[in-house]
């Protein structure tokens, strides 16, 4: 087959390379997935090579062909980068009269492999993700003209990876369940079966599996409490509350398997290398599955607090923003998901539902919005375009859905960071009991948090403006980016890698439409 339009003396490396066609689309049956940009770089550096000095690879090269290989550690498939093809030539040289072709595959694998170090490898509109808020991978042009001019190639590769500890840990982890589901393929028990919740104390069959899951001595179906405190270690460790029920949740993690874990681990190390780096020093971040906020100062943590986000039907959505200001004694406007599934059939079986809520209500008319009573709307009748002209409404004050502090990050969700008017939800274990917003245990701290740049700036005026009983609202003079990542992995305090519950499901969905694409290195046939 022949891939370029080259003279004859070209083949031989006689005229400079710049003369070749390098659009070539194919080479070894492998296609070139960004042709344009390999084309426009070697045209612009007269045909110089990376990759190829005479029948070898170079230095450089075969380095990068070595962390190809090792791709797998990362959730990479190592196959997506031409890497048997490649492996090849590092062992048997290059043929006379392919250098060019070999030049440009290994730009095309370089690329590839970039990319997927640095972004996503899947469109986020496939995956319901925002499309503004993450990486999409270096730009194949600027990579090549940056390596052109770097001296140790492989290593500015490896650059692009997240440089924390963390995605260090998972990867590290993730190697580690690899290889022992290789070497004891059939070691996970049978998953156990309890409807409802064991306590200290109590008897049950389950227990006897239960001890052999935590490794705990002992031939005996009572909860005791030798037990109970492994249970307890074992909660910690999955990122549930250390208090000894065995419940749904812990249920669920004591039945996860080695192979639920590998597809955890794939999605989290994707996840952080979708964000942008280098990271700012100061900023906000919510984990969603850890139902948990950081304040982030000089790159340390400030502080972090409890948050409730929303519960499965109704999802908090996983994006990048930036917080602007906050606003005090803030007035609810109900957002039209709530409007139609939760308020407007109650409202249908009787108009005075919603009163005890303190919902008001208002419609459009020649002078505006005009307030109206809930007996002058036929909500018998009303269609979901009724709905949004009705506008429904709650005063601020201690009542409030929203608290008293709302913090100000306009975005298409309408998803926000704000107070609430039931703070002993923060109580319970598991927090997803929002319609999608951000609620904060600790308002008055971040209010701070985000003002305390502001000229004049006292912890006090956060008492003042609530007690005004007023909407006020305050800009940030110095506004900070805020993250909200779905993360199901982390590193807790004492440094151990935390695997906890994909609440969404969505690493499931990440990991199955990469295995989808041939993304994936390992083999997941027992994937739903």
């Amino acid at each position: 087959m022949k891939y370029f339009a080259l003279t004859l003396s070209l083949l031989t490396l006689s005229m400079p390379l710049y003369a070749a066609d390098y659009s070539v689309k194919i080479i070894d049956g492998k296609s070139i997935s960004d042709s344009q940009a390999i084309q426009k770089f070697y045209s612009e550096h007269d045909g110089k090579f990376l990759w190829v000095a005479d029948d070898r690879l170079t230095s450089d090269a075969k380095d990068i062909v070595d962390d190809m290989g090792k791709a797998w550690k990362h959730g990479l498939n190592p196959l997506n980068y031409h890497f048997a093809t490649l492996s090849q030539y590092v062992k048997n040289g290059v043929p006379k009269g392919r250098e060019v072709e070999v030049e440009i595959l290994f730009s095309d694998a370089v690329i590839r492999y970039a990319q997927d170090l640095s972004g996503m490898r899947i469109s986020p509109r496939e995956l319901g993700e925002d499309t503004r808020s993450w990486s999409r991978g270096v730009d194949g042009y600027s990579l090549l003209t940056i390596l052109a001019e770097t001296n140790n190639r492989e290593k500015f590769i490896q650059q692009l990876l997240p440089d924390d500890e963390i995605y260090k840990r998972l990867s590290e982890e993730l190697t580690a369940i690899a290889e022992d589901l290789a070497k004891n393929p059939d070691k996970d028990i049978k998953k156990l079966k309890f409807p409802g919740t064991l306590k200290p104390g109590m008897s049950h069959p389950a227990i006897l599996a239960i001890r052999q899951k935590l490794g705990v001595s002992g031939e005996s179906d009572v909860y005791d409490d030798k037990l109970k405190k492994q249970v307890e270690d074992f909660q910690e460790r999955n990122g549930l509350a250390a208090d000894g029920l065995i419940g749904p949740r812990s249920f669920d993690a004591i039945n996860q398997t080695r192979t639920q874990k590998l597809v955890k681990l794939i999605a989290n190390l994707e996840r952080r290398r979708w964000v942008r780096r280098p990271m700012p020093s100061r900023y906000v971040a919510v984990n969603i599955p850890q139902m948990q906020l950081q304040a982030v100062e000089d790159s340390n943590v400030a502080f972090e607090m409890p948050v409730i986000i929303g519960r499965d039907k109704r999802p908090t959505m996983s994006f990048v923003d930036e917080i602007i200001g906050v606003r005090f004694n803030p007035l609810w406007y109900v957002p039209d998901t709530i409007k139609k599934e939760d308020y407007l059939p109650a409202l249908q079986k009787d108009p005075n539902a919603l009163e005890k809520k303190g919902i008001q209500f208002r419609v459009k008319s020649e002078e505006g919005m005009k307030k109206v009573s809930p007996h002058d709307i036929d909500w018998s009748k009303m269609d979901e375009q009724g709905l949004k002209g009705i506008q429904m409404y709650q005063d601020s004050g201690d009542e409030n859905s929203l608290g008293l502090i709302r913090v100000l990050m306009p975005n298409q969700y309408d998803i926000y960071l704000h107070d609430t008017n039931a703070p002993e939800l923060f109580k319970k274990d598991d927090r997803a009991l929002s319609s999608g917003c951000v609620r904060m245990s600790e308002p008055s701290r971040m209010a701070n948090f985000i003002l305390g740049k502001n000229d004049g700036w006292t912890d006090k005026k956060v008492d003042t403006y609530i007690a005004s009983h007023k909407l006020i609202e305050i800009k940030a003079q110095s506004p900070l980016p805020v993250y909200l990542f779905y993360y199901t992995a982390w590193m807790d305090k004492k440094g151990r890698v935390i695997i906890a519950n994909d609440l969404y499901g969505n690493d499931m969905k990440l990991v199955q439409a990469l295995q989808q694409k041939g993304k994936i290195p390992f083999d997941l046939k027992m994937l739903p």
